[in-house]
């Protein structure tokens, strides 16, 4: 069951409209969340992190949306222009300008939600961003700003992302021509401007009345702030508290992050104590799509349009991207990575969807159950890797999308998404499948787990002594794994790529060195199986030398992207066209 974007979502006491706002030419997207029923005390513009933070922080943002519902606030949480599934590339020219203006833009929506008071939130480059414009917005200056974790300029943030990244590089030249980032790279007229963007908390006590600056006690974020604003430490306008759980939120690994409940509490109780009574009326935004993502000129190429879809039972929150006219082929739908929302490695999955769609393809991203935006089944728990709820969410989006024939789709995915694939794949017999890196095998999924279900036919794990002997002598149980299945030749990883391919499901498979190895580790699938699964003309695998796990490297993360788009062309595309794409082979 596919639904439209007016099913508003709901819960106990919110509800959450998705919306396009801001220029038609070049929509932005986001949500609108607020009291289910009565007034509200204001809107909230939500500004979020730039790059891997945001990623990192979606869950959290979606968190701090909800709690301000229930103290009575409506919020505006969007993606700036070039990010998230607002339009525009992160290549763009003018990006330092285009998200400043996306700020605006989100500020008009929130006054058309809410006529009455009104702030601005930021985490990281989000509050200096919010900063920016609340300092320089004249008339339109929001009644309050909440900096959270706040860098000090664009600087700080680039040589932060730059020293993240550099765990990975493993002695490789970063580039010389602009700065990557996990995920992310910005050419070197961005990194430019974002040096020249700075928080400057004077003019921020100018234009705003009431300030509320959170940072890490292990940190020296204050020390440094007040030593470019001596005067800002007694004014009574700016509040200082601490930013209670950004480490458990930041510093460690993306699936390990935490949303700060506290800090979420410290910001919804400080915004009630400066909002004034009495509340007023708000009204959700009137939908607007399907939303044009690029005009091709000449006619010769596709207009592309994008909407906002539930999913299934549950109501999953699926993006549609196809033709205006209609597309052809096979569905070709983008599954979520572990529990990351839906837009993919480096945003990937986005700008794939729409190159696509130019092209004549229709495309679905989606997020699962428990996951991003989408709602949870009943006594399901969010944010759960491999969640046994997604073995129904999978076939379930695609029979959406295409109820009279689901095996008409190609899934693709990376990593825990290349699994979820694999395995949708092969409960609907669907015409293609492809993967990067994807998680086939691990200790993770055993019978004491709570995540083992016979219906899994696409994952090997370890027998059950090998698990408990794993937890003490991990080295020991895997040698052991390894040896066993050189003779049990169907507990290998690539039993389960051939088990599709003998299905009839197109099967392309790209991967890193380190991901190629316990594919072709046993001998029977390196010297016989693999050759027989290339003669069927349904099986091929690419071994990329040096792509990193997570794609959070350009050069892998472009090599592996560039060969998903060419191996779905050329297998299952209608007639491509250059008419709608720019010099990058993208829209826009």
């Amino acid at each position: 069951m596919a639904g439209t974007a007016e099913e508003v979502r709901t819960g106990a006491d919110i509800t959450a409209r998705p919306v396009w706002f801001g220029p038609e030419a070049r929509p932005l997207f986001g949500w609108v969340t607020g009291p289910e029923t009565g007034p509200a005390r204001g809107t909230i513009v939500l500004c979020p992190p730039l790059g891997d933070e945001e990623r990192v922080t979606y869950r959290t943002y979606r968190k701090l949306a909800e709690s301000l519902a229930r103290r009575g606030f409506a919020s505006v949480r969007f993606a700036y222009d070039g990010t998230g599934d607002s339009a525009g590339l992160p290549g763009d020219p003018g990006r330092v300008d285009a998200w400043r203006a996306s700020v605006h833009a989100a500020l008009d929506l929130a006054r058309d939600v809410h006529p009455g008071w009104r702030a601005l939130l930021g985490m990281r480059m989000g509050a200096v961003l919010a900063a920016t414009v609340a300092a320089t917005a004249g008339t339109a200056a929001p009644d309050a700003c909440v900096l959270w974790d706040p860098c000090l300029d664009g600087r700080d943030f680039v040589r932060h992302q730059q020293v993240l990244l550099s765990t990975l590089l493993d002695g490789r030249e970063p580039s010389p021509t602009g700065a990557e980032t996990p995920g992310y790279w910005y050419d070197s007229q961005t990194v430019a401007d974002l040096e020249r963007l700075r928080l400057d908390l004077d003019g921020l006590r100018a234009r705003v009345p009431a300030t509320l600056v959170l940072t890490r006690e292990d940190r020296a974020t204050r020390r440094r702030l007040l030593a470019r604003s001596p005067g800002a430490d007694g004014a009574r306008e700016l509040d200082w508290l601490p930013a209670a759980g950004q480490a458990a939120l930041l510093d460690v690994p993306p699936l390990d992050a935490e949303p700060p409940a506290s800090t979420i509490e410290t910001i919804g109780s400080w915004l009630t104590e400066h909002a004034p009574g009495p509340a007023g009326p708000w009204r959700p935004p009137q939908e607007r799509g399907p939303v044009v993502m690029a005009s091709p000129e000449g006619g010769d190429g596709n207009a592309v349009t994008e909407r906002v879809e539930r999913l299934g039972t549950v109501g999953m929150v699926g993006f549609v991207t196809e033709p205006a006219g209609g597309g052809a082929g096979p569905w070709l739908v983008f599954v979520n990575v572990a529990t990351e929302h839906h837009i993919g490695p480096g945003r990937q999955w986005v700008e794939l969807a729409r190159r696509l769609a130019v092209a004549g393809f229709r495309c679905l991203r989606f997020d699962l159950s428990g996951v991003g935006d989408s709602p949870v089944h009943p006594g399901q728990a969010e944010n759960v890797t491999y969640a046994r709820e997604w073995l129904d969410d999978l076939p379930d989006a695609v029979r959406a999308v295409s109820p009279d024939d689901p095996s008409d789709a190609v899934l693709i995915g990376l990593c825990s998404g290349g699994y979820g694939a694999l395995e949708a794949a092969l409960a609907l017999g669907a015409r293609g499948v492809c993967t990067i890196n994807a998680a086939v095998s691990s200790t993770s999924m055993h019978k004491e787990s709570g995540l083992a279900d016979g219906r899994r036919r696409a994952f090997r794990t370890l027998p059950m002594p090998l698990v408990r002997l794993s937890r003490d002598h991990g080295r020991t149980a895997w040698w052991i794994w390894r040896t066993v299945r050189q003779v049990v030749v169907g507990w290998a990883p690539m039993a389960v790529v051939a088990r599709g391919v003998r299905a009839g499901i197109d099967t392309f498979v790209v991967c890193g060195t380190a991901e190629a190895k316990p594919l072709r580790e046993v001998a029977y699938w390196r010297w016989v199986g693999e050759p027989r699964l290339v003669r069927t003309g349904r099986f091929a695998m690419t071994v990329i030398e040096g792509m990193d796990h997570s794609l959070l490297l350009r050069d892998g993360r472009e090599r592996a992207v560039a060969l998903l788009d060419a191996h779905i062309r050329e297998r299952f595309g209608p007639a491509v066209t250059s008419a709608a794409v720019d010099g990058t082979g993208s829209p826009r």
